[in-house]
């Protein structure tokens, strides 16, 4: 494991076991294990890897979402709530992948991307209202992202080319989330955050419906993710967009 998502990981877990060292009445546990089965659209690039005939830069657009759905990987959430304090963390495994013709029809043909790696957020949250039907909360955290970017360009004339690109970044983040009952046993959940820091903008959003068992919740929703960051040769500004399905064990 890279040293750098190490180091989120072990915040992830400190931060949700800390404020429970001191806790003073019961608390509650979530870990939540789910699958996003996501694709992506916007504009991925790179530098040239020393290749002459693709210029000083390789940047592409990427287009629908629909058209490009891939299976996103794992992911796992880890939720501890005291009183109105909470803290919760995720960690995500992500894997997409895109094409596009590239704008250079003469040399290639067209284009396919993949942006492969992990995404890890730790947050601490604060209820600003509740009651037994539902709650909202304010949360504050870090995104921790280690994303790589390759590029496969198929060739007419000058043959195949692949190229790639990885880097490391973090952002802090700030946001809101609340959940509400809807009867019975069904309820939903939301959650939208804003970061910036070392990515010029990034934002998500989620919402899922579930329906309440005794151990817990079984739900299904839709996750998007939107990043906008370059750094040197490094260029992503893209959204990884698709649906969720998951359960929620409650402890």
């Amino acid at each position: 494991m890279k040293p750098g998502l190490a180091t989120a990981l072990l915040g992830v877990v400190a931060i949700a076991v800390l404020p429970a060292a001191h806790a003073q009445s019961a608390s509650e546990w979530r870990v939540t294990p789910y699958l996003w089965a996501a694709g992506f659209d916007g504009t991925v690039g790179t530098g040239n890897g020393g290749d002459a005939a693709l210029g000083s830069r390789v940047a592409v657009d990427f287009g629908s979402l629909a058209d490009n759905l891939t299976a996103a990987g794992a992911m796992l959430n880890i939720g501890w709530r005291q009183g109105r304090w909470s803290a919760f963390g995720d960690w995500t495994w992500v894997k997409v992948e895109s094409d596009a013709p590239t704008g250079l029809p003469v040399l290639f043909t067209g284009v396919e991307a993949q942006v492969k790696g992990n995404v890890v957020q730790a947050n601490l949250g604060y209820e600003l209202v509740g009651n037994k039907d539902g709650r909202l909360d304010a949360f504050v955290g870090a995104r921790y992202y280690d994303l790589d970017v390759e590029m496969r360009l198929e060739g007419l004339l000058t043959g195949n080319r692949a190229i790639a690109l990885g880097q490391r970044w973090t952002d802090a983040v700030a946001g809101v989330r609340g959940s509400t009952s809807l009867g019975a046993a069904w309820e939903a959940y939301a959650q939208f955050d804003v970061g910036a820091g070392e990515s010029d903008l990034s934002w998500q959003a989620m919402g899922v419906v579930g329906y309440r068992f005794g151990w817990g919740t079984v739900f299904g929703g839709w996750r998007h993710l939107a990043v906008d960051v370059q750094k040197g040769d490094y260029r992503l500004d893209a959204a990884i967009s698709g649906p969720v399905v998951g359960a929620s064990f409650r402890f």
